[in-house]
């Protein structure tokens, strides 16, 4: 009877069962740690502890409340993987981005079609809308993964925008699907514009709007941290009370808000990264109720088509992004781990579960589509961030969010194809390439331009075997900035050794790191280009991401060290 009363009133207390959530979040995350599992794993199971499948204690009345949180954490990290569609990264990488997408997408859409229909004997219909949901990988326990194991590399460069794009896909997939089933013969493909189209693009109106007002307040008030993160979480309230009311999801504004962020302000990472003081107690939150609310019954009750649906879900992720990744000639850690990274499904899934359940036509399937789902979510979210762990571990990708020596050996500041035919002009194009990648301004670009012809008119840093190295000073900056060209031509550079110049190496150096840092780059450099092998291979390398890897190759005989 004492155990009824306790539990009773923890039911009707929401802001205990919060907090006991947390503790239990925060010992299971260490429990995880320790078993060298994801965080998210341990939140998971924190849930699963107080929630629905064992204790209990979160009514519906709770779960109701806390809702409006969930969106509020999906809007962030919405924010999050919209920032990574960036443009001009894209264009450097979207070769390998948009086979990898297409490919994964297609396959985990068939894969789960034809098994669901041939195997498990499921009608049409309930084959082509789960087929359709299978096609998202959920986009909170990606960004959780990367940030927990501080993951950088083409690998995550190929990761979130996939992730970002097939999310999209999925939502109008299978709104197409669910008004196909409900509209029968009377539906017309050339409705599908006007309906799924016009979400869309409502959905990037408002992005773009809300995103370009954040943009103005922030950089305003950018040397006050405390200001933008009222600016940011306003946006993102705002945002998702405005899409609710619209009757869109708004997770698509959320994406636009972190694209218009990241290709257009020059405080794009203060902006982006500002959230992140809260961001632990957010996923503590988000992933404990995720478990919360895991039907563990559902497991059961789905039976041979959950374990189908399951595995051929697996198996069209995995084949279709490995395939991609392989003819858009990706390095070949993306392709061999790209598809183990795919396989987390959660909050997309089940918010187009809600959508079907409002479909009248539907109603015939909707119950075991949501148990079916349901189940399938549940394993997903127990053993996919594990697994993207694994990929982003043994690909090498994990721990490489941190400063190094050189920063700039990364494929976003990498010009594979150098146009100029002149010294000055090789130096004045990667000097603008520079500044593209770096978001700098015009400002900045004639203080380096300044600096280096300077420094080029003393003495030629074309320093022989086909290299130049060119250097200069600017007023401040937190690391020595860089970025890489490759001429397939050559050009001429007054080397020491007469021979025209291929690559180059353009360092810029703040003035509080001229004496320390600047020598130790240009050290480290020299060491990693010395090898005739390394730079053959450079110059017939094909595009950024393949001198990406075989310049940090050399990482693992410390050439290029972290400095924390």
């Amino acid at each position: 009877m004492i155990d009824s009363i306790i539990t009773t009133n923890l039911k009707g207390n929401g802001i205990l069962v919060l907090a006991l959530l947390i503790i239990l979040g925060l010992i299971f995350a260490h429990i995880a740690k320790t078993l060298r599992l994801p965080q998210i794993t341990g939140y998971i199971f924190a849930g699963i502890i107080i929630g629905d499948p064992l204790l209990h204690l979160i009514s519906p009345e709770n779960h109701k409340n806390l809702q409006g949180f969930n969106l509020i954490a999906l809007g962030l990290m919405s924010i999050t993987i919209g920032a990574h569609l960036n443009f001009f990264k894209l264009k450097l990488s979207g070769k390998r981005i948009f086979f990898v997408f297409l490919f994964e997408s297609i396959f985990t859409f068939t894969f789960v079609f034809i098994a669901l229909k041939y195997i498990a004997k499921k009608d049409m219909l309930l084959a082509l809308l789960i087929a359709s949901i299978s096609i998202a990988t959920a986009p909170a326990a990606t960004v959780a993964t990367v940030k927990e194991i501080k993951a950088k590399g083409l690998l995550v460069n190929t990761l979130m925008p996939v992730v970002a794009l097939n999310n999209v896909l999925c939502i109008l997939v299978f709104g197409i699907m669910a008004d196909v089933i409900s509209k029968g013969k009377a539906f017309q493909f050339s409705d599908i514009f006007l309906i799924f189209g016009k979400d869309i693009l409502i959905s990037v109106i408002l992005g773009l709007i809300t995103g370009f007002i954040l943009k103005y307040f922030a950089e305003r008030s950018i040397s006050s941290g405390a200001h933008v993160l009222t600016f940011v979480l306003l946006t993102v309230f705002a945002t998702t009370g405005i899409s609710i009311s619209l009757d869109i999801n708004s997770m698509l504004p959320c994406m636009v808000i972190g694209m218009v962020i990241t290709n257009s302000s020059h405080h794009k990472s203060k902006i982006l990264t500002i959230f992140e003081e809260i961001e632990y107690l957010i996923l503590i939150v988000f992933f404990a109720l995720a478990g919360a609310h895991i039907d563990i019954n559902s497991l059961g009750l789905a039976g041979t088509v959950g374990i189908v649906y399951f595995f051929s879900r697996i198996l069209g992720k995995v084949t279709g992004a490995t395939i991609g990744a392989r003819i858009a000639k990706a390095p070949q850690r993306v392709y061999n781990f790209i598809g183990a990274t795919l396989l987390p499904q959660a909050g997309v899934a089940i918010g187009l579960v809600i959508m079907a359940r409002s479909i009248p036509e539907l109603s015939h399937i909707t119950d075991f589509l949501t148990t079916l789902v349901l189940a399938v979510v549940a394993l997903s979210e127990i053993v996919g961030p594990p697994i993207a762990k694994w990929a982003l571990t043994e690909s090498g990708d994990a721990g490489q969010d941190r400063p190094k020596l050189i920063e700039f050996l990364m494929e976003e500041y990498i010009n594979p194809n150098l146009k100029a035919e002149t010294k000055e002009e090789a130096i004045e194009e990667l000097i603008d390439f520079f500044i593209k990648t770096h978001n700098g301004t015009r400002r900045q670009k004639k203080e380096i331009l300044n600096s280096v012809m300077e420094r080029e008119n003393l003495s030629s840093t074309g320093v022989g075997k086909g290299i130049a190295i060119p250097h200069g000073l600017v007023s401040k900056g937190p690391v020595i900035w860089g970025a890489i060209g490759l001429s397939r031509k050559g050009i001429d550079f007054d080397s020491i050794d007469g021979e025209p110049v291929r690559l180059i190496v353009l360092i810029v150096t703040p003035l509080n790191h001229k004496d320390d840092l600047h020598i130790a780059v240009l050290s480290q450099l020299s060491k990693i280009l010395s090898a005739e092998n390394t730079l053959n291979r450079i110059f017939m390398s094909k595009n950024a991401a393949e001198i990406c890897e075989i310049m940090t190759e050399n990482e693992k005989k410390d050439f290029n060290y972290f400095l924390d």
